[in-house]
């Protein structure tokens, strides 16, 4: 489960201090990450099931209290570890200033908050580490429907089938307590009917004229209509083999998924120019791109991209 178990005798003095052990799931800010992601979580549902109020931003975009509550929880616990802190609810530092940490977290309150306010539970927490501009951890919760998924870069990818557990008894006390309560996960490599991963609520048709280009006809395909970034983490546990977007996005809807699907062993393709996705960059925005879990697809998609 982990390459090193003696690791595992370090003190928290030492880890703090410790390249070597930072890179490693034993670390306990990945632990104070999983604790933030489920914490909030929990307040997130609260206020789910008890009612809330909803404002627009200036951009349009929906924001509840359930995004400033969580929002707030996870940067009271997350800034405790000093590194750079992006966050689509809170302000954001100029680029020079944040660019200066060797580690930022990034993270997105709620992902989905349409879904939130619709109550079709398709909405969650996301939570990613990048070092300098390169993912390194991600943690996606949904706790509407009780599940998270996790992971490091190089290191694998789990599934939590049972959120509301987590934390709840003196069973779940370290990151290591929750791998070994949680599911192992890899995308799908040998699926003959591919299934796409599609937006609930943000499906353009920029989107479909891509998939069409990539995969033929969109009408035709085998799709999965849900929200956030769920679809990241479709698939990356096979329960669907691609997602594609056509359109600009932030980085904070991504870098969580994004991770969780590297972990897992999958890739994810800049789209229209096969570009890197990078985190923590100038304007944090990203393009469209291509996530898949079988990265034997690669070479064939990526001639089909424009020249």
């Amino acid at each position: 489960m982990f390459r090193d178990r003696s690791i595992l005798k370090c003190t928290f003095a030492e880890a703090i201090f410790n390249p070597i052990f930072f890179m490693t799931p034993s670390h306990p800010y990945y632990y104070l990450a999983l604790q933030a992601a489920v914490r909030a979580s929990r307040v997130i549902m609260e206020i789910y099931n008890n009612g809330f109020e909803t404002e627009f931003k200036k951009d349009g975009s929906p924001i509840t209290t359930a995004d400033r509550a969580s929002n707030d929880l996870i940067f009271n616990l997350l800034s405790t570890t000093g590194f750079g802190f992006i966050s689509e609810e809170s302000p954001l530092e100029d680029p020079l200033t944040r660019q200066q940490h060797e580690y930022t977290w990034i993270v997105d309150p709620i992902d989905g908050t349409k879904e939130f306010t619709c109550r079709n539970g398709e909405f969650t927490v996301n939570i990613a580490l990048v070092h300098k501009q390169q993912l390194v951890f991600g943690i996606v919760t949904a706790p509407a429907i009780n599940q998270a998924w996790f992971g490091w870069i190089g290191h694998g990818a789990w599934k939590i089938n049972k959120l509301n557990e987590m934390g709840m008894n003196n069973t779940i006390q370290s990151t290591h307590d929750i791998i070994a309560a949680s599911q192992s996960i890899q995308p799908n490599l040998n699926s003959q009917n591919i299934v796409f991963a599609v937006s609930r609520s943000h499906l353009t048709e920029t989107t479909k004229k891509m998939t069409s280009l990539l995969f033929g006809n969109f009408d035709q395909l085998n799709t999965i209509a849900i929200g956030s970034s769920i679809k990241f983490c479709m698939v990356a546990e096979g329960k669907a083999d691609i997602y594609l977007r056509a359109d600009p996005i932030n980085e904070w809807d991504t870098a969580a998924g994004h991770a969780v699907l590297l972990a897992a062993g999958g890739s994810v393709v800049g789209w229209p120019h096969n570009s890197p996705i990078l985190y923590n960059k100038d304007d944090l925005i990203n393009p469209g791109f291509v996530a898949m879990g079988n990265n034997g697809l690669i070479p064939d998609l990526l001639a089909k991209f424009p020249s």
